[in-house]
């Protein structure tokens, strides 16, 4: 049996009203229908992981067990900026994306995830490009030829870090939260 897994921050309830009033802006500008992501389905991905053997998601279980590994730095909340909205991946239009100022606590925490996944030998899929934080909003069927991107700026907190199962669906990605880590703070975006 395998589990199809992701580390990510879940969105605050206030971002995901954001982001909603954000996708409603664009469908108007654009009249075309998009089939956004549902907004409790948004997450930003700090780790996928791939199809894990249970004998490995159980060690996965135990690496979540003992966060934080001694780095009292991620026992706080990750307080980030959302720079703009933007097709996506960079110089494609094959999703809308948010896109998160690069944050070198975030990379850390990725890092140090990747160095307790080989320290267990457990076989995940590695990314071969460089980690780019971001929030997929669609994917897209068809291709826009209008200008979506937009400047944003705002201020976000993540208070969570949830070990994610992923179910593919006709109807789309569906997630069940397996660990979650609750990180010392409120909820203020």
């Amino acid at each position: 049996m395998k589990l199809r897994l992701f580390i990510a921050f879940p969105l605050t309830y206030g971002l995901k009203k954001k982001i909603g009033n954000l996708e409603e802006e664009i469908d108007n500008k654009l009249k075309t229908k998009i089939n956004w992501i549902p907004l409790d389905s948004l997450h930003l991905t700090i780790l996928f992981l791939g199809h894990i053997v249970f004998e490995d998601y159980l060690k996965i279980e135990k690496i979540f067990d003992e966060f934080p590994w001694g780095y009292s730095e991620f026992k706080k909340p990750f307080f980030l900026k959302i720079k703009k909205i933007d097709f996506a991946p960079p110089g494609k239009n094959f999703m809308i994306w948010l896109y998160l100022e690069k944050d070198d606590r975030l990379e850390r925490l990725k890092k140090i995830f990747e160095e307790k996944l080989n320290g267990e030998k457990i076989n995940y899929k590695r990314e071969e490009r460089d980690f780019l934080p971001h929030i997929n909003l669609c994917r897209l069927k068809n291709k826009i030829n209008q200008q979506i991107k937009k400047d944003l700026n705002w201020s976000v907190v993540f208070n969570k870090i949830v070990l994610f199962e992923s179910f593919l669906k006709k109807t789309g990605a569906e997630y069940e939260p397996k660990k979650i880590l609750e990180l010392e703070g409120k909820e203020e975006n």
